[in-house]
């Protein structure tokens, strides 16, 4: 399949998008460093979902919604049609350059497969959706913006969406805490999937690798933020990203959810695509529609947006 690839020109800025999946593979900063890890094991002839940059998650996160689908459900395992870009957009292109930015397509009549047995069984399912994925390049910035429609006649659907994404750690220093930490979740509910507890993270603690890590990050529902803010130190020479999420169901917000993730020792050897070394070279920060997420009526449609910033 041939790669998609977006240029900011003024910048030098720019972006690599894999047709399957709708998969972002690489952005690179004005100084030409990138900040999307992906995995030197990964499946890029789509015979499965690439292992790195921003994979796409709907309609569930892990199995949560749908036990007989596969996990993150559908949208990383099919080919997009990248598409033509509306005039009112921020795209700028030429006759010998690439654009700033594109539009993917996928309807779910070319869903053939990872649909599960349940309520989005193919041929047996009265749910019907329509996903278009834009990648914008920008100064320093790469904005991803997931737009479902819900386009059956009948049903409305429960669904979770989320931008995987992997960032790329320079050095392989994930495991130094001055090099590579999460900062800006102070006061979230936090679920930690390998200890099963809950509380609430400090202020003051950033969020490092020293173990497994797998934890969802909640902002309080009464009081907690709706958008998404924070700050992952990306590795040696300083650099970091500022990561921006917000999304709306039908015109309401919903409160941004993050999770936060690195296989450690033990479960990078158990990934057939991915190298048993790499943990110290990446950190996930997963912004996602995962808590009190409204089912989304016949005719309506959802927005998530992501806002990633090279500092």
């Amino acid at each position: 399949m041939e790669l998609v690839e977006l240029v900011h020109e003024a910048s030098g800025c720019k972006a690599t998008v894999h047709p399957f999946g709708a998969t972002v593979l690489s952005f690179q900063n004005s100084s030409g460093r990138e900040v999307l890890f992906v995995s030197r094991l990964a499946k890029l002839d789509g015979s499965k979902a690439v292992r790195g940059g921003i994979p796409l998650v709907f309609p569930q996160f892990g199995k949560a919604l749908d036990a007989s689908m596969p996990q993150h459900g559908f949208l990383r395992n099919h080919t997009w049609t990248p598409t033509i870009i509306s005039p009112n957009t921020t795209a700028t292109t030429t006759a010998s350059s690439p654009p700033s930015s594109q539009d993917f397509t996928l309807s779910l009549k070319d869903v053939t497969e990872a649909r599960g047995t349940e309520a989005w069984e193919l041929g047996k399912s009265d749910l019907d959706c329509t996903a278009t994925f834009r990648v914008t390049v920008g100064p320093d910035t790469l904005t991803t913006e997931l737009i479902i429609e819900n386009t059956g006649e009948t049903s409305a659907f429960d669904f979770q969406t989320l931008f995987h994404t992997y960032y790329k750690i320079h050095g392989s220093k994930a495991l130094d805490p001055t090099i590579c930490n999460v900062t800006g979740l102070g006061g979230y509910h936090v679920d930690d999937k390998i200890t099963d507890e809950t509380y609430v993270q400090s202020k003051e603690s950033p969020i490092i690798v020293d173990r497994e890590v797998d934890r969802i990050y909640t902002p309080s529902q009464d009081e907690g933020p709706t958008e998404l803010n924070v700050t992952v130190a990306t590795g040696e020479g300083g650099g970091k990203v500022q990561v921006k999420a917000y999304g709306t169901v039908d015109g309401v917000t919903v409160p941004m959810s993050v999770v936060v993730w690195n296989p450690f020792i033990e479960k990078a050897k158990g990934m057939g695509d991915f190298g048993d070394d790499q943990y110290h070279d990446m950190i996930c920060v997963e912004p996602g529609l995962l808590s009190n997420v409204p089912p989304l009526q016949t005719k309506k449609t959802a927005k998530f947006t992501q806002i990633i910033t090279s500092l």
